[in-house]
């Protein structure tokens, strides 16, 4: 029997001890962690979890500004092509449209910047509660959550000086018409009506004057300012002409044949084609229309690219906790 009991104990000894030794290794092996990292996921899961779905908001509502600066991006460039066009008319209905948008970008920026600093976790402390990929996330949101401060500027930049842009066209235009209708007026015999609607090109001729005196504060305005000269030349010819065949009653005196030749030289002075005009227009773009569009259009691209980092760095962080 004592044998029985001697054996019986050092077998209830072995299994003690072997039990401890187990328990050791599970507590040891609960403890350790992969010598390649020292991410701690079971410390900062809770906190990655919290600044995630803080994170997420905040990226619905870049999405909502990108959307919006790409509204707007598109306004600037139909604003651009009416001032082109001299579409005066339309260009008030797109100027007005764009000012509501930039209004909106605005507001969705505030939005977006009070949600930002509303984010969880992003102290001096941050590494005590959330991993390196979340503040990464965090970071990337809150570089760019300023670019767009300055579309209103850029937005107010290509609106203050679009309508005088477009007036110039359409009074380029309008002087064109009105001469070629006195000249029409004056190949029919009605010198005296001719005369009359030379008037209303002479208008033009200062309307074109007051505006270049605006637009010569920054922009290059001597191709616009030839352009006038050249044409209020031919028509002050024009209107030389036709008063000396009033007087003449229309025969050919040596005044006609005087002014007729001056009526020549005058014309062979005037642009023989649109070319001018498109010089025109490029020096007033060159003014700081472009500029503008070009500003709104990188505001959008840093918005775009800072929505496919956010979607990268989101599918490859996890939130689920570990096991």
């Amino acid at each position: 029997m004592s044998i029985l009991r001697t054996v019986a104990t050092r077998i209830a000894w072995v299994t003690l001890a072997l039990l401890i030794a187990l328990g050791s290794a599970g507590i040891v092996a609960a403890m350790s962690h992969v010598p390649s990292t020292a991410a701690r996921p079971e410390l900062t899961w809770a906190g990655d979890a919290e600044m995630a779905s803080a994170l997420d908001a905040a990226t619905e509502e870049l999405e909502a500004l990108a959307a919006k600066v790409d509204t707007l991006a598109a306004t600037a460039r139909v604003a651009l092509s009416q001032v082109v066009a001299g579409d005066a008319d339309a260009l008030e209905a797109t100027i007005a449209s764009g000012t509501q948008r930039v209004a909106e970008v605005q507001g969705l920026s505030s939005e977006l910047e009070q949600s930002l600093a509303a984010v969880p976790h992003t102290g001096e402390d941050w590494a005590l509660h959330v991993s390196a990929d979340s503040r990464r996330r965090f970071d990337e949101l809150a570089s760019i959550a300023g670019v767009t401060k300055g579309v209103g500027d850029d937005w107010a930049a290509l609106t203050g000086r679009s309508i005088d842009a477009a007036s110039v066209s359409a009074l380029l235009t309008k002087h064109d018409e009105q001469t070629a209708a006195g000249a029409k007026l004056g190949s029919e015999g009605k010198y005296k009506a001719a005369i009359a609607q030379l008037d209303a090109s002479d208008a033009t001729i200062a309307d074109s004057r007051a505006l270049a005196d605006r637009l010569a504060a920054t922009t290059d305005v001597s191709t616009l300012r030839a352009w006038i000269d050249r044409n209020a030349d031919y028509d002050a010819a024009l209107r030389v002409l036709y008063n000396a065949l009033v007087e003449s009653g229309a025969r050919v005196t040596a005044e006609v044949r005087k002014a007729f030749d001056l009526e020549q030289q005058a014309r062979a002075q005037l642009p023989g084609d649109t070319r001018a005009v498109v010089v025109i227009m490029s020096d007033i773009a060159q003014g700081g229309l472009n500029q503008a569009v070009i500003a709104i259009e990188e505001a959008r691209g840093s918005l775009v690219q800072a929505l496919e980092v956010q979607q990268q760095l989101r599918d490859g962080s996890g939130t689920e906790p570990p096991g």
